[in-house]
């Protein structure tokens, strides 16, 4: 309910206080209080505050949200570390000018440390969603006794400041819930360090995960993005009074949100109206290059390298036996001894990220030419960079001794001029300069050899494709046409709409690349962020696995199936469009030491839930009764939620109700996630994705690869490793080192003993995804399990 004009009256301890009853108000007085069922609206309707439950959790707090919309979005908490145990809260202003949040037994839970007094205070909500305390007769915003946006929690909203009071040494930053259940502060802040040239910093308890690098003007360096490319303004401020950064909605009707989420994610949403969901604009961090120094000192990382990490030119790494085992952390050193001298020169380093400035120096009014000597007489400057890249840039940046945290970036960066001795300009001059002549030659040689072969590929294909639209596709499928799609009543996209969404393509928006082809990321002219699957014409696949995505995709509707949005087929380009996953996919994070920290237990379960929900909608809710065949980690896709979507349904086959397996010549999958009766005789049945699910739960809990697993003391595969550790009492080994927590310990081994039921050699002892979906949601008892199939590596297999 909202509160409404004052109809009775309420006797608390020692004051008589008017229960607010009048509709919409924004906010109230020392006569009037909030109890838990009223709200209070700001004036344009856009933020709305008053109690909440998080998640699935009894506990009750204060706390303000975006009105109007479906999803219950929390942008602020008020008593966030003292929860109230019950729905008796009352929020109220006292003569004091402090707001106050009171028990049944009139004990203070949470209050505003307000300091001055004023004969009329009140408690507003603003359009802003910032809520304040102030004199009723005075709307000034600096005269304000106390405002929420003073205290941010895990949310960033338009207008509110981040940063630090130079003055008083007051800080603003953002603290991540402990998970979503639970608002009180976890393990991740993301905050402005005030050493050297300001940056901000992702810290995990108190350890640095992500620097965002020095504003250059536009925005952060560590992100390829600028003014232009935003419907924000950003600002940053740095005075000797203040240090802070800020932005602004230049569309007002549109919702949005910067907020840090439990798993140590910094993401920008914007709410879309036509999916009714949030979009994410941007994700940090993002991929492995994000992680703070991970190439260590004179290191630089390119993500889209192999490997990632290389020293600058003139350094080579200091450890190569780590570097080897692709542990870069140590750095690079000088390859030869290192001579200051004033005939060194630079070497330019286009869009990169700028390195850590916490022991920088900088000055504001410098030409690049002046930063430049100014580098090259300190023996100890290694780098320059330009302050500010506006208006062809200018100031002066300097690094000392050493730079860390230098990464190449996909977009637009910044340029870097790191120092280097003039023996070293010379033979990088030589080097060039044969590479070019040698790369002209080549290049004459190859355009021919490369036009020759693309015609005769062209030739080839344009034949198949005929020839398939007359007599239909080979094996299991046949050829999609214009018709066909028709028939699916799916959107159909022109070729030019999807470049453009796309950058024509450009491997800056490329997500990654499957048996099907590449995958790139795209932003259509309504603001809707999609994924579009091009066929490769090199693919493993064709025809008759894009046949069964349309087929299967656009018929299912769940919130744990990825959702397919259209199509393109145009000449020889055959697209498929979805909805874009701002997470990546599950083994992006399990398998991956840097990043499987992100995923504590609690949402590792969730996911494994997700999957199994996923399951039996395909197996028993949907119309078509569906088996996937391939399901395996890297066909999760997580959104920005974290909530996972089965995707990829190239090799999914259909059954009739009445019909339990099915046999084919042809199998396909991915080995590691096959069971036995399939990979062997090609028998397929749900128990195939049973068996497949059962191998995704091991993996999700160990954080290791089933396929290509290695222990020092015995040749089994993870299955195996697993069944041993289980029989022997010790399950809980098998469990990454990352997320074992003894309070959680009986919810893991009973989580491993039915990825164990599920991955058993026999198809008929494996249980029924409705089964499994029981076990996961009750505590009855669970059977011992059989020996699982594939209980050996191949590899090791004798």
């Amino acid at each position: 309910m909202r509160a409404t004009s004052c109809d009775y009256l309420l006797i608390w301890p020692v004051m008589f206080l008017m229960v607010i009853k009048c509709d919409a108000l924004d906010g109230f007085n020392v006569t009037q209080i909030i109890r838990d069922g009223d709200t209070l609206v700001s004036a344009g309707a856009r933020f709305e505050l008053g109690f909440f439950s998080p998640g699935s959790s009894s506990r009750r707090y204060v706390g303000i949200w975006f009105n109007r919309i479906p999803v219950q979005t929390i942008v602020w908490v008020a008593n966030r570390e003292t929860p109230l145990l019950d729905s008796s809260g009352v929020l109220q202003v006292t003569d004091k000018s402090v707001l106050t949040l009171v028990n049944g037994t009139g004990g203070i839970i949470w209050s505003t440390n307000t300091s001055k007094l004023v004969q009329n205070p009140i408690a507003q909500l603003l359009d802003t969603g910032n809520l304040v305390v102030r004199d009723q007769n005075d709307n000034n915003p600096k005269n304000f006794l106390w405002q929420s946006f003073d205290y941010p929690c895990d949310t960033q909203l338009p207008g509110m400041k981040l940063g630090r009071d130079l003055v008083t040494g007051f800080d603003r930053m953002l603290t991540s819930w402990k998970s979503s259940d639970d608002p009180s502060p976890g393990s991740y802040t993301y905050w402005i360090d005030p050493r050297g040239y300001p940056q901000p910093f992702l810290l995990k308890d108190s350890i640095v995960q992500f620097c965002d690098g020095p504003w250059d003007g536009m925005w952060f360096s560590g992100t390829a993005i600028t003014q232009a490319d935003s419907s924000d303004s950003f600002q940053f401020v740095f005075n000797d009074k203040e240090i802070y950064y800020s932005y602004n909605e230049l569309d007002p009707s549109v919702l949005t949100t910067r907020s840090l989420n439990p798993y140590g994610t910094m993401q920008r949403y914007d709410w879309n109206n036509h999916t009714q969901g949030w979009a994410a604009y941007y994700t940090k961090p993002i991929d492995n290059c994000d992680t703070f120094a991970v190439c260590g000192a004179f290191g630089i990382c390119n993500f889209g390298n192999s490997p990632q990490c290389q020293c600058m030119k003139g350094f080579v790494p200091k450890m190569s036996r780590n570097w080897d085992r692709k542990d870069w952390s140590g750095g690079c050193v000088h390859g030869a001894p290192w001579n200051c001298s004033t005939k060194d020169g630079f070497i330019k380093y286009s869009n990169v990220k700028l390195p850590d400035t916490r022991s920088s120096w900088y000055n504001t009014t410098m030409t690049l030419d002046q930063c430049k000597m100014k580098c090259l007489h300190n023996c100890s400057c290694v780098a320059f960079a330009n302050l500010d890249v506006r208006n062809g840039g200018s100031g002066c940046l300097l690094w000392f001794n050493s730079l860390i945290d230098v990464r190449v970036l996909s977009g637009s960066g910044e340029d870097l001029y790191v120092r280097a001795a003039s023996s070293e300009l010379g033979n990088a001059r030589t080097r060039v300069a044969v590479a070019v002549s040698c790369s002209l030659v080549a290049a004459l040689f190859l355009c021919g050899v490369t036009i020759s072969i693309m015609w005769r590929r062209r030739r080839r294909r344009r034949w198949r494709i005929k020839k398939e639209a007359k007599y239909g596709a080979p094996e299991e499928g046949r050829s999609i046409n214009n018709r066909i799609i028709g028939n699916y009543e799916l959107p159909e996209y022109a070729f030019n709409v999807i470049a453009e969404a796309t950058n024509n393509f450009s491997h800056a928006n490329k997500l990654g690349e499957g048996g099907f082809g590449p995958v790139y990321k795209g932003l259509l002219n309504d603001g809707q962020e999609i994924a579009v699957k091009r066929l490769s014409k090199e693919s493993r696949q064709g025809l008759a696995e894009f046949k069964n995505e349309v087929l299967f995709i656009s018929k299912l509707q769940h919130r744990n199936l990825v959702k397919l949005m259209g199509c393109c087929i145009e000449a020889e380009e055959w697209m498929l469009i979805y909805e874009c996953m701002p997470n990546k996919s599950l083994d992006y994070f399990i398998f991956d030491q840097s990043t499987s920290a992100l995923l504590g237990w609690p949402k590792r379960l969730e996911i494994i839930k997700g999957i199994a929900r996923g399951l039996l909608y395909l197996h028993q809710d949907s119309r078509l009764r569906i088996v996937h065949r391939d399901l395996k980690a890297s066909n999760i896709l997580l959104d920005f939620e974290m909530n996972p979507k089965i995707s990829d349904f190239g090799l999914a086959r259909t059954f009739d109700r009445n019909e339990d397996s099915a046999r084919t010549k042809r199998v396909v999958g991915t080995y590691g996630y096959m069971p036995p009766e399939y990979a062997i005789d090609g028998v397929f049945s749900v128990k195939s994705d049973v068996f497949s699910f059962g191998v995704l739960v091991l993996e999700i809990l160990s954080g290791k690869r089933n396929r290509g697993f290695i222990h020092s003391d015995h040749h089994h595969s993870l299955l195996g490793h697993a069944w041993m550790l289980f029989r022997k009492g010790a399950a809980l080994e098998v469990v990454d080192p990352s997320i074992r927590n003894s309070s959680y310990a009986s919810q893991m081994e009973r989580l491993i003993q039915m990825g164990l039921l599920c991955v058993q050699q026999h198809p008929d002892d494996r249980p029924s995804i409705s089964l499994v979906n029981v076990m996961l949601t009750s505590g009855c008892e669970l059977p011992e399990p059989k020996e699982p199939g594939f209980l050996y590596s191949k590899e090791c297999a004798t």
